[in-house]
């Protein structure tokens, strides 16, 4: 009974994903209408193992990827569902990148890129400063850096719902950190900041880890940021390595 209820539930929130991530008439994805061969190829792609090594295909995808903001719970970096290459025709930006007129295998590499997302924080390097992001520069620090290490994503399965769920309701199967717990462990989630930012932490009478009032508020501030903070690194950053 319980897990009846749930689907409807986790489809609302992805509608919600995509009405808060795009303009509201185009709330669904362009994509709705995948040819079957491409559909099946992203299911396949799915059930396969991750591929070790990450090539020029992926690093192209992922350099045009289009990061948004998962309002689950406190809310934390995702790749857009709707549209994870920007606002456009996903097949058609993805068989761009990767200079091919196959359209089953821009698939295939885009769902390959977007679950080496989460590997390619960690595989990869940027110095910190100002970058261009849209209409303002971000400024990239170290915490940033510390902080998108330090994240959980999420797989499918986590967020409580499959590709062909995803794929049904017109959005692409993208991974998405944790919006409850997206440094860990904790609900509170400021206090693992501090944790990995070196930050002040005391225990309280009861065992608990508190941070001031006030270095909670400037944490939280942070956490929004590591939505453009992604953005940047996933445009600019260097692969120490290519294999996972």
């Amino acid at each position: 009974m319980m897990s009846h209820l749930i689907q409807p539930m986790r489809r609302q929130l992805l509608r919600l994903a995509g009405a808060l991530l795009c303009s509201p008439v185009l709330a669904r994805a362009a994509d709705g209408g995948l040819p079957h061969a491409v559909h099946q190829r992203i299911l396949a792609t799915l059930d396969a193992p991750l591929p070790k090594v990450l090539n020029v295909h992926h690093l192209a995808l992922i350099r045009r990827f289009n990061i948004g903001w998962s309002p689950v719970e406190s809310g934390a970096p995702m790749l857009n569902p709707a549209y994870p290459l920007g606002k456009d025709d996903t097949l058609a930006l993805a068989m761009q990148a990767i200079a091919s007129k196959d359209a089953a295998l821009a698939a295939q590499r885009l769902m390959e890129a977007a679950l080496l997302l989460p590997h390619f924080v960690q595989m990869a390097d940027l110095k910190p400063g100002s970058y261009a992001n849209g209409k303002a520069p971000f400024t990239l620090t170290a915490r940033h850096l510390t902080l998108l290490r330090q994240q959980s994503w999420m797989t499918l399965e986590m967020l409580g719902m499959g590709a062909e769920d995803y794929l049904a309701e017109g959005y692409w199967p993208t991974p998405s950190v944790d919006g409850k717990r997206p440094y860990g462990d904790f609900t509170n989630y400021p206090v693992e900041m501090a944790q990995a930012l070196g930050l002040p932490v005391r225990q309280q009478a009861d065992g608990s880890l508190a941070i001031t009032p006030k270095l909670q508020a400037q944490l939280k501030a942070l956490h929004r940021q590591t939505m453009p903070a992604l953005q940047v690194f996933v445009r600019e950053a260097g692969l120490r390595r290519n294999t996972v």
